[in-house]
């Protein structure tokens, strides 16, 4: 049974995301007869030394505002996911942060529609209670906005949720219920934020150890997440397929000769081959084949897998992709 816990976290989070995800890859396209995208700010744009720094694009197909946040993210912590207009980290059990852009609703309206009717008698597992609600006071820097919290019991997870919105932005801190360490962590994150006018995002390695700098191409980026020490791009259309994506790997620890003797031992994969800094190969996978390239440039391996079809569609989309990897000094 879904918990509360992740329930919550999908209306007070990605909730911005509902109706952005298209399995065709459509435009991006600029939203007609509704509010323009939030306007760009800085908190205040400290960092505490020692502190990562990472980016988030609106990874959106639909609505897309052509904006990103940018933040400091506390050492602890390493990212989880990345979709639509929202990234997570997370450091451990019950300890997560979401930053998401452009939310769809207000604090108020998530108060009275997912949390209020949560906090009577009787809940069970989705007992939700401690609700503190607070509207124009600040909240990232001079940004005035909203402050949300309360308390879920989340299957007996038993965790705080804090949500702050101003400018645009949503925040959610999630830590372990009456334990409020990380409070200056977290001040530490709202004075850093940012909204920028920007379609880049960073990619970062084992942790927050190593970092790319790329710009996720827009329609195809479904989300984002971690795989292979660097960032798995599940692409479309094609998401039924796990050999239809995109990766980049930050300062890797494999050469592309041991990615080819690795994808040598499939069975699926028809030839693997490397040639200076490229390697190719073909998958096939239920009649389907694959045609998959890595490239070794800068310190980075980046890839691209996708049918011949695909490839001949999106030739431009990839050069562009491959074009936009940076690797951030440490």
């Amino acid at each position: 049974m879904r918990t509360r816990a992740r329930i919550l976290a999908l209306v007070a989070v990605l909730v911005v995301a509902a109706g952005c995800t298209d399995d065709a890859a459509e435009p991006a396209t600029v939203r007609a007869g509704t509010p323009e995208p939030p306007a760009p700010f800085v908190a205040t744009g400290d960092v505490p030394r020692g502190w990562p720094v990472t980016q988030c694009s609106d990874l959106r197909a639909r609505d897309n505002t052509g904006l990103a946040t940018r933040f400091g993210v506390p050492p602890t912590y390493s990212w989880l996911h990345r979709d639509g207009p929202t990234c997570g980290f997370g450091a451990g059990i019950a300890r997560e942060l979401y930053v998401a852009l452009d939310p769809a609703q207000t604090l108020a309206a998530v108060k009275e529609r997912e949390v209020d009717p949560f906090t009577g008698p009787d809940q069970g597992d989705g007992q939700l209670g401690e609700v503190e609600y607070a509207a124009a006071v600040p909240v990232f820097g001079d940004q005035v906005g909203e402050r949300l919290g309360y308390y879920c019991y989340c299957d007996g997870q038993r965790l705080d949720y804090l949500v702050l919105q101003a400018g645009g932005v949503r925040l959610t801190w999630i830590s372990p219920h009456g334990r409020p360490a990380g409070a200056d962590d977290l001040a530490a994150v709202t004075d850093s934020l940012a909204l920028l006018r920007s379609d880049r995002s960073i990619c970062s390695a084992r942790g927050l150890d190593r970092a790319a700098s790329y710009a996720p191409p827009v329609p195809q980026t479904e989300s984002v997440d971690g795989s292979g020490g660097g960032c798995h791009l599940y692409l479309r259309p094609g998401r039924g397929s796990l050999q239809r994506y995109a990766e980049i790997v930050p300062e890797p620890r494999r050469t592309l000769g041991q990615l080819a003797e690795g994808l040598r031992d499939d069975p699926h994969v028809t030839s693997a081959r490397v040639d200076g800094k490229r390697l190719t190969w073909r998958y096939r996978e239920r009649g389907t084949t694959y045609r998959g390239l890595t490239v070794l440039r800068d310190g980075i391996q980046v890839t691209w897998s996708a049918t011949p079809r695909q490839w001949r569609q999106e030739a431009d989309v990839y050069r562009t992709f491959v074009g936009s990897v940076r690797l951030l000094s440490r």
